[in-house]
């Protein structure tokens, strides 16, 4: 068997790669053999809450200079920074280190903060004219003003974390500057400048929004989405606190999962039609009515805590439904009030229950009389494989019972 100090640079750096930048320059001690190895390495990952700090090392942001002023990569192909500690560095120190590894042609950037820090993050100037960054990362960070010129025309992943946008203006400006945006994050703006978060990329592909709260908050009725993104393909929606969303230009053929406490819910799902899987935390308003047919939908899941109102409405409007899911979401309605009312047994039978429905599934199923309720009346007007998860004493762990009753 070899020796591995008889590797070349590119296989041993390749090795580097998998491991915590602290070890990767701690490897140096190993032998003369591994001493500049670690100076080839295209990454630095940082994050002060991990690092081994003691009399003898150097402070965090020493330690981060020593690295890019020693690194002879051809490249910086990633710089994350995820930095809690923020007292220990200056603005000038994020600044500086943005601006070499935007010089090093840097394609993956996270720039991570502490929200409790002594000084205002702001947007490094540097990266809006850097185009050729790829993934880009951003918690605690101010964006007050979006240079006219600003173009960031590779950027395809982008992420923003408890951001402050001076105004609904700065959003709208700052999101126009990816040209070919595929993927979106954003989580809590609530907290900002921004009423209305208006998310218009042509290019998107994916969405992934939360803004998640512990129990039950009363909603922010100005505050809200408007989502223009003709190309979107997964919709992921989380919140607690908006008081509308608006889907204005959105794809027919769409994967939507939305848990939303407080919005015109028949108003959405009207935007929806056209979906073929829906995933719905959403309680019916008053008089509920859909306007339309969900005619591509095969698969629905349903959350039992405050959505069952609305499973003979959409069971109604889907005749080529095959897949139903009833389960307790893992965003706990149950802490929730007013959530819903009781289930009703429907007068007709929807054309998709003895037609194309194939299997129900119940995720935490307890029993109660109204989910028997539920139960029985599937089974009774249904050809369909029925698989009840029961909710046991020990959290996360369920028994199954599975009921089949074959087809025609």
């Amino acid at each position: 068997m070899g020796n591995i100090n008889e590797l070349c640079d590119d296989l041993l750096v390749k090795i580097l790669l998998q491991i915590p930048t602290e070890e990767v320059v701690a490897t140096s001690l190993l032998s003369r053999r591994w001493r500049s190895v670690w100076k080839l390495v295209p990454k630095l990952d940082f994050r002060d809450y991990s690092y081994k700090y003691h009399a003898t090392s150097a402070v965090p942001s020493e330690f981060i200079d020593k690295f890019l002023e020693r690194n002879v990569a051809p490249a910086l192909e990633t710089l994350h920074l995820n930095l809690y500690h923020l007292r220990d560095y200056s603005p000038e120190s994020f600044e500086k280190w943005v601006n070499v590894a935007v010089a090093r042609n840097v394609l993956d950037l996270n720039l991570l903060y502490c929200l409790h820090c002594r000084y205002p993050i702001r947007f490094p100037t540097s990266l809006y004219t850097h185009e050729t960054l790829v993934v880009l990362r951003l918690r605690g960070t101010i964006i007050d003003d979006v240079p006219s010129k600003t173009r960031l025309r590779s950027l395809k992943t982008l992420s923003l974390r408890d951001m402050s946008f001076s105004s609904d203006q700065t959003v709208d400006r700052f999101l126009s500057c990816f040209p070919v945006l595929e993927t979106l994050v954003v989580r809590g703006w609530i907290a900002s400048n921004v009423k209305t978060y208006s998310i218009c990329v042509p290019s998107l592909r994916s969405l992934d929004v939360e803004e998640l709260v512990g129990g039950y908050a009363d909603p922010r009725y100005d505050h809200g989405y408007v989502i223009d993104a003709p190309r979107l393909k997964f919709l992921h929606m989380v919140d607690h606190f908006s008081g509308f969303c608006s889907l204005v230009n959105v794809p027919e053929e769409l994967e939507a999962e939305i848990h939303l406490r407080f919005c015109d819910s028949d108003k959405l799902l009207g935007s929806l039609t056209s979906a073929k899987q829906l995933s719905l935390c959403l309680k019916p308003q008053m008089d509920s009515c859909l306007k339309g047919d969900f005619d591509q939908l095969v698969f629905l899941e349903l959350c039992v805590m405050c959505s069952l109102d609305w499973l003979n409405v959409i069971l109604k409007h889907s005749p080529k439904l095959r897949a139903l899911r009833l389960s307790r979401t893992r965003h706990s309605c149950q802490n929730s009030r007013n959530v819903r009312t009781n289930w009703e047994r429907p007068i007709c039978i929807p054309e998709c229950l003895t037609s194309s429905l194939e299997t129900v599934e119940w995720i935490a199923y307890e029993g109660t009389e109204e989910e028997e309720n539920v139960v029985k009346y599937l089974l009774e007007n249904g050809n369909l494989c029925f698989k009840k998860r029961w909710r046991k004493a020990v959290y996360g762990k369920f028994s199954y019972e599975i009921l089949r009753l074959g087809r025609g």
